[in-house]
C-alpha cells in the first residue's frame, strides 16, 4: 500500500510539472518515511557530506569557466579558427560547429553551454550561408552534446564522486572516444555537405594561421587545464580555479570583453546553473542512500549472478538501460540512481570502472538526444525557437554517428586505448 501511495504521489508530482528536485526529494524523503525512518539529522549530515566531497567543488568553477567563455570572446576565436582550416569542407561550416564545439567542451565541461555558446554564432551563420535547417540545426544540437564526454565533463566528475573512481583516470579514458565521437560527427556533416552540394569557402593558409594566432590564448586554455591535470601539477578541483582565473584574465585584461554589465550575467547564470545541479545532486544522493540501505546493489549483484552473464553481454544489458533512462531521466539523475546499482555486480564480472564510466556518460551523452526528456533538445527548443519534432529530425543523422561510435567502444575498446575489463 506504501508503495502504491508513493508511485501514485510521484505520478501527481510529474503530471504537476514540478522541477526534477522536487520529484527526487519527494520520493526520497517519501521512501525514508516510509521504509527506512531515519533521524532527521542523519540525512542532513549526509547531504552535508555529499556537498562538502572535493571533487564537487569543482563543478561551480567549471561551469563558472563555460558562462564566461560564452559571454566573452573565446568563443568567437574558437570559432573563427576552426572556420579558417575547415570551412573548405563539404558542409564546412558545420564541421566548424562540431570542431569548435569539441574545443569548447574542453572548457565549459556542460553539454548545453557548449550548445548554446557555438550555437549562437554558427546557426545564423550557417543558415545565411544557405545551409538547409536541418544542417544547421543538426550539427550545433548534437555538436554541442559532446560537452559532456570530452573532459573535463560536469557529469564524469559526479559519476567519479559516485562511483569513488578516480577522475584524472576517467578523464584521460574519455579522450580518445570524444575524438572518435566528434570525428565520426564531422564525417556525417561532410557527407551531408556533399549531398545538399553546399557552397564552398576558400581556403585561405594566410587567414588560417592569422585566425590561429589570435586564437592562441584561448586554444591554451584547454592545454592548461587538461595538461595541468595529467602531469600531476593540480588536481581537478584546482584546475577549475586556474580555468576561472585564466578566463578572468583573458577576457578582462586580453580581450577587454569583461564588463560589469557582462560579469553580471555571467555570475547570475552560473548561479543559477550551479542551484539547480546541486539540488538534483543533492535529492539524487538522498534517493541513492535509500537504495544502498535497502540493499538494492546487493540484489542486483545477486540476480546477476543468477543470469550467468559474460561481461560484454552485461555491459550491453547496461547500455540498453541507460539508453532507456536518457529518454526520461536528467543525466545527473540517472548517474547517481544507476552507477552505484551497477558498479557492485560491474566488478564481480572484473569489468573496469573506467570503462564502465565512459559507457555511462556516452549512454547519456545520446539520452541527451532522445526525446521526450533530452536535455539539449528541449535547450534547442527554447533557443532556436524550433519544434520538438524539427529538432529531433535534424539531429538523428548526427546520432547515428554516436551510436556508431557507442557499437565501437562496447565491441573493440582497444580502438579507444581502453579495456574492458581489469
Amino acid at each position: 500500500m506504501k508503495g502504491i501511495l508513493l508511485l501514485a504521489g510521484a505520478l501527481i508530482l510529474i503530471l504537476l510539472g514540478v522541477p526534477l528536485f522536487v520529484l527526487l526529494g519527494g520520493l526520497s524523503f517519501g521512501l525514508f518515511a516510509a521504509y527506512e525512518p531515519l533521524p532527521s539529522e542523519a540525512l542532513l549530515k549526509y547531504m552535508l557530506e555529499t556537498l562538502t566531497k572535493p571533487a564537487l567543488l569543482s563543478i561551480p568553477l567549471y561551469i563558472l569557466a563555460g558562462a564566461l567563455v560564452a559571454k566573452g570572446r573565446a568563443a568567437q576565436q574558437l570559432v573563427g579558427v576552426a572556420q579558417a582550416w575547415l570551412g573548405w569542407l563539404p558542409g564546412g561550416l558545420a564541421v566548424t560547429a562540431i570542431l569548435a564545439c569539441m574545443i569548447f567542451g574542453a572548457i565549459s565541461g556542460s553539454s548545453p553551454v557548449t550548445m548554446v555558446a557555438i550555437g549562437s554564432f554558427l546557426y545564423p551563420a550557417m543558415r545565411q550561408a544557405g545551409y538547409p535547417e536541418s544542417l544547421a540545426l543538426g550539427s550545433v544540437t548534437v555538436g554541442g552534446s559532446l560537452g559532456i564526454l570530452i573532459p573535463p565533463s560536469i557529469p564524469m566528475i559526479v559519476y567519479g564522486i559516485v562511483t569513488r573512481t578516480d577522475i584524472e583516470q576517467l578523464f584521460l579514458a574519455s579522450i580518445i572516444p570524444g575524438l572518435w565521437a566528434g570525428g565520426l560527427l564531422i564525417v556525417v556533416a561532410i557527407i551531408l555537405g556533399i549531398w545538399t552540394q553546399l557552397p564552398r569557402l576558400r581556403f585561405s593558409l594566410r587567414e588560417a594561421l592569422r585566425q590561429t594566432l589570435f586564437a592562441l590564448p584561448a586554444l591554451g586554455l584547454p592545454v592548461v587545464v587538461l595538461g595541468g591535470i595529467y602531469t600531476g601539477l593540480y588536481n581537478i578541483t584546482e584546475a577549475a580555479g586556474i580555468a576561472v582565473l585564466y578566463l578572468f584574465l583573458l577576457e578582462g585584461v586580453g580581450y577587454r570583453s569583461l564588463r560589469w554589465s557582462v560579469l553580471r550575467d555571467t555570475l547570475a547564470e552560473a548561479t543559477t546553473a550551479l542551484g539547480s545541479i546541486l539540488a538534483i545532486v543533492l535529492m539524487a544522493a538522498l534517493l541513492s542512500y535509500f537504495l544502498l540501505l535497502a540493499e538494492l546493489p546487493f540484489r542486483v549483484v545477486e540476480w546477476v549472478d543468477t543470469l550467468h552473464l559474460q561481461a560484454n553481454t552485461f555491459i550491453l544489458a547496461v547500455v540498453g538501460v541507460l539508453l532507456i533512462a536518457g529518454m526520461v531521466m536528467d543525466v545527473l539523475s540517472a548517474i547517481l540512481i544507476f552507477a552505484p546499482a551497477f558498479l557492485p555486480a560491474a566488478q564481480g564480472l572484473e569489468i573496469s570502472p573506467i570503462f564502465l564510466g565512459v559507457i555511462f556518460i556516452l549512454s547519456l551523452e545520446i539520452g541527451y538526444l532522445t526525446p521526450p526528456v533530452g536535455l539539449n533538445l528541449f535547450v534547442a527548443m527554447g533557443y532556436f525557437q524550433k519544434t520538438m519534432g524539427r529538432v529531433v529530425q535534424a539531429s538523428f543523422p548526427f546520432l547515428i554517428g554516436l551510436l556508431a561510435t557507442l557499437g565501437m567502444l562496447i565491441f573493440l575498446p582497444p580502438l579507444f586505448g581502453l579495456e574492458a575489463t581489469k
